[in-house]
């Protein structure tokens, strides 16, 4: 624990660079050392790596007679490997050694900047009170285990076991520490101790979820906001980003613990693998990069090339379309549509006249429609609505932008496999159409063009991954529109949205034969992940 973090672990960043913040610099940046076929601008080379020049330290472990877990097995991703956002002049490298104090140290230093330290997300804190955090461990560690059985685990006969966890088993917290974290600071495990046992808490999410405490957790009025700060400053900001938060903005902080009170001092927004938006922005607007440098430095090892000339890829892609609270099943559906529409069942078609509306619901058995409250049919089979050209307008669904979003395309309307009274709604619209609803829910417009062709390319190819593993084979869509995929229609279209789509159509990032699992995140808080040290 208390050995010096190892200095200039892999040097990664930039030579040439002038000055202080990154927001003053026009140059791109050069890259050196283990990365340089990574982070350079030119023809991207094969990873310089493997995966033993990652692997975990268990020192900790060691040192408190832990038996070692073994939850990280998979092999490195060959585009989505550890990469260094912090400018150079700040001398902070990849974290070799296990060093709580130098993490928090690195958390803490606020003066650091760096590529997409412009974001509030670069550092952030929140405070609890000893009593709220470990109350409010007790209580999410059940909730945790219930969703991941196998990333949380309990210290048995000398081993980690998934064992069944209830608000019994775990008992009173007394304490809370870090374990162990990939190469990028984030942290891979966080023991829990309690008066009846230890439990290991693996993967960034879960950990995440698992140190929150809002106002119905700690039985008090309390507020308990989170603050942030871009880099380059001396203070966080005094306008809370979030309040009574029920997931951290990343795994990658450290605690500290002083006079009763616990902060976790944190960096960046999200899981920490692929492409940091805020960098994207950052690396287009201030350094020269151009949309392709962007991919390279993230994605390297890849190639763009034309989804459209792929023979198995259709031009349309099916989206699941979720309620107001989330699911996949609506009560009701309500729908209506500028133009003319057309409604295509088994053995039947109603043309239904402009903004007469369509009310569906499941009754037990079999969808019910009406038109403008007059009775038309019922079928056990799914219908199909078309708008003729225009968009359709689905009712009372509520998103960040509206509560009654348009769509393209198709709607198609079946029983739910799940509920004897719910209705699916499955889009099916046309790729590139696809994304003028999501490129603007998942990147700002004031981002930039350059920017937003690299986020298009991005969601293109998670698309098309997903499309091709046809993810939701048993719902019978390839993408959800919430963050289990990404976001669709949850912003309004724009021009420079559409601008970005519409000049990289089809362009998609493959590695080899296939499309590449193009995730992507917010914030970096300085570093990016291996994709085996998060999932």
């Amino acid at each position: 624990m208390k050995k010096k973090l190892s200095k200039i672990f892999l040097i990664v960043l930039m030579a040439a660079f002038i000055g202080g913040c990154s927001s003053t610099s026009s140059k791109k940046p050069s890259s050196g050392g283990i990365f340089s076929g990574i982070f350079s601008s030119s023809k991207p080379q094969k990873a310089q790596h493997t995966d033993a020049d990652y692997e975990l330290d268990y020192s900790f472990f060691k040192q408190n007679g832990l038996p070692i877990p073994e939850n990280f097995k998979g092999k490195s991703v060959e585009y989505l490997v550890p990469g260094n956002d912090v400018l150079k002049e700040h001398g902070y490298s990849f974290f070799k050694k296990h060093n709580e104090k130098e993490m928090l140290k690195f958390f803490k230093d606020t003066s650091i900047t760096g590529y997409g330290s412009n974001s509030n997300y670069w550092r952030w804190k929140i405070t609890f009170t000893e009593k709220e955090l470990m109350n409010s461990t007790a209580r999410n560690l059940p909730m945790v285990y219930k969703v991941r059985p196998r990333d949380v685990m309990t210290l048995s006969n000398g081993e980690w076991k998934s064992l069944p966890i209830t608000g019994a088993t775990v008992g009173e917290v007394k304490n809370v520490e870090v374990a162990a974290r990939g190469r990028s600071g984030v942290i891979t495990y966080l023991l829990v101790t309690t008066n009846k046992n230890k439990f290991l808490v693996s993967k960034e999410l879960n950990i995440r979820k698992l140190l929150t405490a809002d106002k119905n957790s700690t039985k008090t009025n309390r507020t308990i906001p989170l603050y942030g700060t871009k880099g380059g400053t001396e203070n966080y900001n005094l306008k809370a980003l979030r309040n009574n938060i029920t997931l951290l903005p990343s795994a990658y902080f450290a605690i500290e613990k002083n006079s009763g009170n616990i902060t976790l001092y944190g960096g960046g927004n999200g899981h920490g693998v692929g492409m940091p938006q805020w960098t994207a922005y950052d690396l287009t607007k201030n350094y020269n990069y151009s949309y392709k440098d962007v991919l390279k430095r993230y994605y390297p090892n890849t190639d763009i090339k034309d989804m459209y000339s792929m023979k198995e890829v259709d031009k349309n892609i099916r989206v699941g379309i979720s309620n107001s609270n989330g699911g996949l099943d609506h009560t009701k559906v309500t729908l209506y549509s500028g133009g003319k529409i057309r409604i295509v069942g088994s053995g039947f078609k109603i043309d239904v006249p402009v903004r007469h509306k369509i009310e569906v619901i499941n009754e037990g058995k079999k969808l019910s429609i009406k038109v403008n409250g007059k009775q038309r049919v019922k079928t056990v089979n799914p219908v199909v609505v078309e708008g003729t050209g225009y968009y359709i307008t689905l009712a009372g669904i509520k998103k960040m932008h509206t509560t009654n979003p348009n769509y393209r395309g198709t709607i198609e309307l079946k029983l739910s496999r799940t509920s004897s009274k719910g209705v699916r709604i499955i889009n099916e619209i046309y790729m590139e159409d696809y994304l003028k609803q999501v490129v603007p829910s998942e990147m700002p417009q004031s981002f930039g063009v350059e920017a937003l062709k690299a986020q298009a390319i991005a969601a293109r190819t998670y698309a098309l991954s997903d499309y091709l593993k046809f993810r939701y084979k048993n719902d019978g869509f390839h993408v959800k529109d919430t963050t289990e995929s990404q976001v669709y229609n949850n912003q309004i279209e724009n021009d420079d949205a559409k601008e970005a789509i519409e000049s990289t159509k089809g362009k998609v990032l493959m590695h080899g034969e296939n499309p590449v699992d193009a995730k992507y995140f917010s914030t970096s808080g300085g570093f990016t992940e291996a994709a085996n040290y998060v999932w």
